[in-house]
């Protein structure tokens, strides 16, 4: 596990996408996760914003978060509806998906990528 240029603490979103930009810049990089494989407890985020999907497209991957998840074009703020549907963007949506199922995806980019996640570690 020393054995690598980079190591990031944590298999969570950040840490998944940060090692699969690394991987693409070449850097020999490895994950650290305390969780011993990819289950979570609770709710956590409920989805990805409209830029989000847009850095997620730059990368070719957006089809996999857009073809699990549902789309909105109107987002709450309090008791305030917003429409975003003219947004300056082909993903003018909030996309529904829950943090398990952006793991898994992520993870499953980062696994083509051969970059390796050390469950179970601190």
């Amino acid at each position: 596990m020393t054995d690598h240029a980079v190591v990031i603490a944590g298999g969570g979103p950040t840490g998944l996408m940060l090692a699969a930009e690394l991987a693409l810049a070449n850097v020999d990089v490895a994950i650290v996760e305390r969780r011993p494989n990819q289950e979570l407890v609770g709710l956590r985020a409920g989805g990805l914003h409209a830029r989000t999907i847009e850095v997620l497209d730059q990368r070719g991957i957006a089809d996999r978060f857009l073809s699990q998840g549902q789309r909105f074009q109107a987002v709450g703020f309090h008791v305030i509806r917003l429409d975003i549907s003219d947004f300056p963007t082909r993903h003018n949506c909030l996309l529904g998906l829950r943090q398990n199922h952006i793991e898994r995806i992520l993870a499953g980019w980062v696994e083509k990528l051969k970059v390796p996640i050390y469950r179970g570690k601190r």
